[in-house]
């Protein structure tokens, strides 16, 4: 019992210092024993060897302070980036043509962080998770604190000006109570208002109908939960992350945190409930912990892992009709959301938020991916 209370620490010592929620540097777990604030280089490029000269570059253009961590990214019909902070009840939208340029959009008073945000039918018109999220030692979602909020940026060019933040119209959606920790969301039907997000602590999916403003409990399965259910228990009890539906293949993508997972269900595109039990399609094992990811328009995965960057998924099987395992495609630490461009000129970039260790700024970056060859094309499709 000894040793695998040793090996447990281990585990959880690694991904304290490196885990997609890498706000540690404000109590100085990781590294250093003093705070400094470091001030942000323009267009900083994240290390690459000559070893991986495959492996395409991130390059860093925007850095939040010291304890405000991203958590999720969206971009807005103007080409800007709205950001969730999950150490902050905060909203950013944050202008990728520039270095360093970007402001808050709102606070959410009455709740410590915000988790994921998609955009509705209504160009402009936006979900988000509010909840209450606690810090080191635990990582942990408090039940009873979770909400889903809407947040209408329509005709406001600019809502991080005085002027424009006033106009800004924030509507609570639903409360989702019984819930620990909502993290990922996604929409399974626009045009009916239908989203599924997932509790991270139960490994349950939610079903919310914005129309009706109702919220109901439609799949809770062992695959989609952590290692364990205790709060102590740090990221082991972290299962359901990345949440995103694939219109195509009628398919339901999470990553599980805590089991390095890989999961899809099948969903009924018009109800949103489920049609299959969860399948695993990808198992990195215990230690890789896996945060979000996003499409492209071939339907490749681009995933997040936080201890070391993103990886890539094909969505093409291979020539015995195998689904293909995901590589390195992005080397950049604590990588934890990414979402691309949907401007002419930004459609091949992927840009991606990540945590920092102590002294350091957590931030967004850009990966050009046009040398992939799946992003050619004027037409842009809608994330």
């Amino acid at each position: 019992l000894q040793s695998l209370r040793l090996t447990r620490m281990f585990f959880l010592h690694r991904a304290y210092c490196s885990a997609s929620f890498i706000y540690l540097a404000i109590l100085g777990v990781c590294s250093h024993s003093q705070l400094s604030l470091a001030k942000p280089s323009s267009d900083k490029t994240s290390d690459v060897g000559a070893e991986d000269s495959h492996i395409l570059s991130a390059r860093q253009f925007y850095h939040f302070q010291e304890n405000y961590q991203p958590e999720n990214i969206r971009p807005r019909p103007s080409g800007k980036l709205l950001v969730t902070v999950n150490t902050q009840p905060l909203l950013y939208e944050i202008d990728p043509s520039s270095n360093q340029v970007g402001g808050i959009v709102h606070r959410f008073d009455g709740y410590q962080s915000l988790f994921g945000i998609v955009e509705s039918a209504e160009p402009d018109l936006y979900y988000l998770i509010a909840n209450n999220f606690t810090s080191i030692p635990d990582f942990w979602g408090i039940p009873g604190s979770n909400s889903i909020f809407s947040v209408d940026l329509r005709q406001i060019s600019d809502p991080t000006t005085r002027h424009g933040s006033r106009r800004v119209k924030v509507t609570k959606i639903v409360d989702i109570p019984e819930a620990g920790l909502l993290d990922g969301l996604t929409i399974v039907n626009a045009q009916a208002g239908l989203l599924i997000t997932g509790d991270a602590q139960s490994g349950t999916l939610y079903l919310i109908d914005t129309t009706k403003r109702t919220a109901k409990a439609v799949l809770k399965d062992a695959l989609l939960a952590g290692t364990a259910t205790d709060r102590a228990a740090s990221l082991a009890h972290t299962g359901i992350n990345g949440i995103k539906f694939y219109g195509p293949s009628n398919k339901l993508y999470i990553t599980n945190t805590a089991k390095g997972l890989l999961v899809t269900i099948g969903l009924n595109p018009h109800s949103g409930m489920p049609t299959t039990k969860p399948v695993v399609v990808e198992d990195l094992g215990l230690g890789d912990y896996l945060d979000d990811l996003s499409f492209d328009r071939k339907g490749n995965q681009y995933i997040c892992e936080p201890l070391k960057g993103v990886r890539f998924r094909p969505a093409e099987a291979d020539r015995k009709g195998h689904s293909q395992k995901s590589s390195l495609l992005v080397k950049l630490a604590n990588a934890n959301a990414n979402t691309f461009g949907r401007m002419e000129g930004d459609e091949c970039i992927l840009y991606t938020t990540f945590g920092a260790p102590l002294g350091e700024n957590p931030g967004i970056a850009r990966v050009n991916t046009k040398s992939l060859g799946f992003c050619k094309g004027k037409k842009v499709q809608k994330p």
